[in-house]
């Protein structure tokens, strides 16, 4: 009878539970002297705590909480992520905007959401430490994040949220997400010095700077089947745009998601097209 030898560890362990993981980072915070990093710290702490309780999120367990001197970073149940994703995430955009507009420090923010395995040891030493956990803060420190901040207003966009591919599938392509798919981009992340490359996506609340200008250029681009007639016909005469119609009995109606043209109608309205 032939034997073979086993290769790697020599027995196998049960799978921790999976965590959502959420981290948050202040931009610029390590050129503040150093009596103004406590007041950020506490600041950054108080911000996400309000902005969870004003998403219905403020009872929900957080798991191996800690504070990384400049942000705050915090484990849940994976069921909670859909709604850290969204309302949390504007929420905390709106918080950072009525904060900032009374300061002249304005406090902008990086944030990361990823899910996966972490081991749960409160009080010892390794809770919440492993590879899905590290990945996170991989994600938060990113360069596409960090020049996302850097290419946008200060009082405009305080907050980039980016989240791991894993997240955007399960969570966002699933439809468990409040947010379409349209509202994030596709980025590749990678760490300077660090061996860490990964897809991710970029989700703005509130986008401003070039990253309006690269929509409005998007806007204008010709789609690539009306790129150019074939060769030997004529070109269609350009007729005028198509219409947009409305039709709002009330409320709140959406047009053009990417720039967030928003209108409130506080009275029964109708398209004068429509019967």
């Amino acid at each position: 009878m032939t034997t073979f030898p086993r290769i790697g560890i020599f027995r196998s362990s049960p799978l921790p539970p999976h965590f959502g993981m959420v981290a948050v980072d202040a931009m610029g915070s390590t050129r503040l002297p150093s009596i103004q990093h406590a007041p950020l710290s506490e600041t950054i702490t108080d911000l996400v705590r309000r902005a969870l309780g004003s998403a219905g999120l403020g009872g929900v367990p957080r798991e191996f909480e800690a504070n990384t001197g400049d942000g705050l970073s915090f484990g849940c149940d994976p069921t909670w992520v859909p709604f850290l994703v969204s309302p949390f995430a504007d929420e905390l955009n709106t918080h950072l905007l009525r904060h900032n507009a009374d300061t002249r420090s304005p406090v902008r923010l990086r944030m990361s959401i990823h899910i996966g395995p972490v081991p749960l040891a409160p009080g010892a030493p390794g809770d919440g430490n492993a590879a899905s956990r590290s990945e996170n803060h991989r994600l938060l420190d990113s360069e596409p994040v960090r020049r996302c901040l850097r290419e946008t207003d200060a009082q405009a966009t305080p907050l980039v949220v980016i989240v791991s591919d894993r997240v955007y599938k399960t969570v966002v392509l699933g439809g468990y997400c409040a947010l379409p798919p349209s509202r994030f981009t596709e980025v590749l992340a990678e760490v300077v010095g660090k061996d860490f490359r990964q897809t991710a996506w970029t989700y703005v609340p509130t986008p401003s700077g070039a990253m309006l200008r690269q929509e409005t250029g998007a806007g204008t681009a010709r789609a690539p089947e009306e790129a150019q007639p074939a060769a030997g016909t004529a070109p269609a005469e350009a007729g005028p745009p198509p219409a947009r119609h409305q039709h709002v009995e009330s409320g709140v109606a959406v047009m053009d998601c990417a720039v967030r043209d928003v209108h409130h109608h506080t009275a029964p309205r109708q398209d004068p097209g429509h019967p």
